[in-house]
């Protein structure tokens, strides 16, 4: 999604799925996100949203209560 709307050129962090997981719940998966997306919308001259595109794993918890601390709002 960051990079979707990203006004800026985004920093993505996807890699190829290598063998060493089972392509079971997304056959046709290739590529999974392995750190932070970042990327920026301006919605007028007061006003920048800055995007945070986070894995959804359980073990990347931690990067969303520090993300979400001082946010006014999320999408999920």
């Amino acid at each position: 999604m960051v990079r979707s709307v990203s006004e800026i050129r985004s920093l993505h962090t996807e890699e190829t799925i290598t063998g060493a997981l089972p392509a079971v719940s997304f056959p046709a998966k290739t590529a999974t996100t392995v750190a932070l997306d970042f990327g920026r919308i301006t919605l007028d001259d007061e006003t920048v949203l800055y995007l945070f595109g986070t894995p959804g794993q359980e073990r990347f918890r931690f990067l969303w209560d520090r993300l979400l601390n001082g946010t006014i709002g999320a999408v999920v």
